[in-house]
């Protein structure tokens, strides 16, 4: 039965006109979700624990972020599968919580999956589901290796605590298919005054906290308008399990939203958000498939409603 409700979305998404241009991103606004196992967490689908504790749960300006401790070796990890041959970019968010800071950067990393440990196949799987540690990159060593890195940038303190915008990050995947990409804190390591035994990695943060939001990979080549669109177009959260927001990024109109379950039944259809959101509370859980209308554009996305 699993294996024809797979078969059906896929069936169903082709019918709509669902092109995988752009790469999916688990929780790219890093909401406080579930993740395998431990406590719900903005983590959730961002974790290496190999490579770097986890960043924790916070909230900035009432939003959902993620936060990279001080004196910590704290870190967010998530792979992504791409299109070869293609150019991205790479945004994020950041706020320094103190100002003047011993940080000296944050440090994107976008690593190749042609270099992840021998015999590993990413999964790509859901927060609820994804490993914790033993998979992709499994040593610092590897991680800081040039070789195996696609992309390298950091970003220096701002001298505020405002939000602030990373260095833009532009690469082209060249022959790769999976990417892994990874973002920490890095300041002075002091192992005798700051080093935890537990949680220790051999690198660590300075003394200020650091909370990142809203991280947005995109495929910029040869982009088209509908592919603008779609690339544009946010979907959050997902899961969902009351409200589902939906936002154009480039400022298009939406005219409706649809929302089809795995048989391809219509179970919703509106022309009104309210406050970008749509009410799905009292939808059955499961999988469905959302199709967002603008003019003569449409973009379709898979979520799952618990």
């Amino acid at each position: 039965m699993k294996t024809k409700l797979l078969f059906t979305l896929s069936f169903l998404i082709c019918a709509f006109g669902f092109a995988q241009v752009q790469p999916t991103v688990h929780n790219a606004v890093f909401d406080n979700i579930p993740k395998s196992s431990g406590s719900d967490c903005a983590c959730a689908g961002w974790i290496n624990k190999d490579i770097a504790d986890q960043g924790e749960s916070s909230t900035l300006s009432g939003n959902d972020v993620v936060k990279l401790d001080d004196f910590e070796s704290d870190g967010i990890y998530q792979e992504v599968e791409v299109v070869a041959g293609s150019d991205y970019t790479l945004d994020l968010e950041y706020t320094y919580k103190i100002d003047p800071t011993t940080t000296l950067y944050i440090e994107v990393i976008v690593l190749k999956g042609s270099a992840y440990i021998d015999g590993y196949t990413p999964a790509y799987d859901l927060p609820a589901t994804a490993a914790q540690d033993g998979f992709g990159y499994e040593t610092v060593a590897s991680v800081e290796n040039t070789a195996n890195q696609l992309a390298y940038s950091t970003s220096v303190p701002p001298g505020n605590t405002d939000a602030n915008d990373i260095a833009q990050v532009t690469f082209n995947t060249g022959t790769e298919t999976s990417i892994a990409l990874f973002v920490r804190a890095v300041g002075v390591y002091d192992a005798a005054t700051h080093g935890d035994s537990s949680k220790d990695k051999g690198w660590m943060n300075g003394d200020s906290e650091v909370r990142m939001d809203n991280l947005q990979l995109v495929n910029t080549t040869a982009l088209s308008t509908q592919d603008f669109f779609s690339s544009s177009l946010k979907v959050y959260p997902n899961p969902a399990t009351s409200n589902l927001t939906i936002k154009s990024g480039d400022q298009t109109q939406i005219d409706s939203v649809e929302l089809y379950n795995i048989l391809g039944s219509k179970v919703l259809s509106t022309s009104s958000l309210v406050n970008d959101s749509i009410n799905v509370s009292e939808m059955a859980s499961g999988v469905y498939l959302l199709k967002v209308n603008a003019g003569s554009k449409s973009v379709t996305k898979r979520i799952v409603i618990e």
